[in-house]
Parts: C-alpha cells; structure tokens; sequence
C-alpha cells in the first residue's frame, strides 16, 4: 500500500474505524455504506476504488471466526457483480422485491462444519466388515 493511500484512508473516517477495517481486513478501505445483513455484516461501495475492489464487505465476527459462508447469497451476488440491485433488509423482503424463488428467501446460517451444530449422520446399517480381534487363542 502506498503512503499517499494509506494517508487518504486515515483522513477519511475516525481512528476507531481505521482500526477496525485494518483489524479485520488488513487492508486500508473506505466508502459508502450500502447495507447491513441479517448476521451484521455490513456492506460498503468506493467508486474510487479499481474494478474488482470497489464493493467489499466489513465482517461482523472476529477476525478468528471469519468464514467465507457468513455472507448469505443474495449480498454474495451484489459483491461479486452478479447484479447491480442491492439486497433488502431481510430475506423475504428482498425475495418479494426482485421476484426471486420461495426458496431464497430462507434465512441463510454459516456453514457449521467442524463445530458443534455440524449434521452428523445416524448409521442404521449393520457393519460388512467385522474389527478384528486381538485375543490370542490357545494352542492344542
């Protein structure tokens, strides 16, 4: 990052929130507010910024629990330019809004792989292979 860049971007909003973005991100971004979702990410747009980096978005979890599945797909889709329209409030609304299907308007969770609320799966069939058993049998 340069040192003029890194200047604009202290200038620009309070020590407070510099500290935050460059906490969670490590990159030194300002812009506009563009929404917050159900989970309390929140959104922002730069038109100053180069292609590719103007629509970012500022986490709402620590920086140890950030996870690429906490941004639900409807603001996915604004981030990465799949559309220009950005979400509403809640899901449902933005489901009626842009006549999208009834199953997109489902309130999005994280994936939960490797925690405790993962889906485990209940085995009901017997084993084909039977463990091995390390008893010595006596000799005749």
């Amino acid at each position: 990052m340069s040192l003029a860049r890194f200047l604009k971007f202290t200038l620009r909003q309070s020590p407070r929130q510099n500290f935050e973005i460059f906490r969670k991100l490590d990159d030194a971004k300002w812009g506009k507010l563009v929404g917050v979702d159900e989970l309390g990410n929140r959104y922002y747009y730069n038109p100053e910024e180069r292609y590719g980096r103007e629509r970012w978005c500022l986490p709402a979890a620590s920086k140890n629990g950030l996870d690429a599945s906490q941004v639900p797909p409807r603001w996915h889709s604004w981030l990465h330019r799949v559309t220009d329209e950005v979400p509403k409030a809640t899901a449902a609304e933005d489901a009626l809004a842009m006549q999208r299907p009834k199953w997109m308007a489902y309130p999005h969770y994280e994936n939960y792989t490797g925690t405790r609320k993962a889906n485990v799966t209940y085995n009901t069939m017997r084993p084909k292979v039977s463990a091995w058993d390390h008893s010595v049998a006596d000799r005749l």
